[in-house]
Protein backbone atom coordinates (compact mmCIF):
# COMPACT_ATOMS: atom_id res chain seq x y z
CA UNK A 1 0.00 0.00 0.00
CA UNK A 2 1.95 2.93 -0.91
CA UNK A 3 -0.50 5.77 -0.68
CA UNK A 4 -3.05 5.02 2.02
CA UNK A 5 -6.43 4.72 0.55
CA UNK A 6 -7.99 6.74 3.43
CA UNK A 7 -7.27 9.72 5.34
CA UNK A 8 -10.00 10.65 7.15
CA UNK A 9 -11.95 8.74 9.68
CA UNK A 10 -15.57 8.36 8.64
CA UNK A 11 -17.08 8.28 12.08
CA UNK A 12 -15.00 10.62 14.19
CA UNK A 13 -13.59 12.59 11.42
CA UNK A 14 -9.88 12.12 12.84
CA UNK A 15 -7.03 12.19 10.97
CA UNK A 16 -4.64 10.28 12.99
CA UNK A 17 -5.03 7.05 10.87
CA UNK A 18 -2.63 3.94 11.74
CA UNK A 19 -1.43 1.14 10.32
CA UNK A 20 -2.00 -2.97 11.70
CA UNK A 21 -1.21 -6.25 11.26
CA UNK A 22 -3.28 -9.84 11.81
CA UNK A 23 -1.44 -12.75 12.18
CA UNK A 24 -2.10 -16.12 13.50
CA UNK A 25 -5.57 -17.54 12.58
CA UNK A 26 -6.29 -14.27 10.25
CA UNK A 27 -4.27 -15.36 7.16
CA UNK A 28 -5.97 -15.39 4.02
CA UNK A 29 -5.08 -18.56 1.39
CA UNK A 30 -5.56 -19.66 -1.96
CA UNK A 31 -5.48 -23.09 -0.80
CA UNK A 32 -8.35 -25.02 1.05
CA UNK A 33 -6.04 -26.22 3.64
CA UNK A 34 -2.99 -23.62 3.46
CA UNK A 35 -0.74 -23.39 5.88
CA UNK A 36 1.35 -20.25 3.83
CA UNK A 37 -0.86 -17.66 4.22
CA UNK A 38 -1.10 -13.83 3.30
CA UNK A 39 -1.28 -11.70 6.72
CA UNK A 40 -4.11 -8.85 6.41
CA UNK A 41 -3.37 -5.24 6.85
CA UNK A 42 -5.55 -2.75 8.41
CA UNK A 43 -6.20 0.98 8.35
CA UNK A 44 -7.09 2.21 12.03
CA UNK A 45 -8.52 5.34 13.45
CA UNK A 46 -6.07 6.01 16.51
CA UNK A 47 -9.02 8.51 18.24
CA UNK A 48 -11.70 6.15 18.07
CA UNK A 49 -10.45 2.73 16.97
CA UNK A 50 -12.63 2.20 13.68
CA UNK A 51 -11.33 -0.26 11.08
CA UNK A 52 -11.37 1.36 8.04
CA UNK A 53 -9.84 -0.84 5.48
CA UNK A 54 -8.12 -4.03 5.30
CA UNK A 55 -6.15 -5.94 2.45
CA UNK A 56 -3.75 -8.78 1.82
CA UNK A 57 -0.41 -7.28 2.40
CA UNK A 58 0.93 -9.25 -0.86
CA UNK A 59 -1.72 -9.64 -3.30
CA UNK A 60 0.57 -10.47 -6.01
CA UNK A 61 0.72 -13.66 -4.71
CA UNK A 62 -2.41 -14.95 -5.36
CA UNK A 63 -3.31 -16.96 -8.53
CA UNK A 64 -5.10 -15.17 -11.43
CA UNK A 65 -8.11 -16.85 -11.74
CA UNK A 66 -9.27 -18.23 -15.34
Amino acid sequence: MKQKPITKCQYCGSEDIGEGWQHGEGLVTFQYHGLRGNRLKYLICRNCGAVLYQCVAEPHRFPQTK
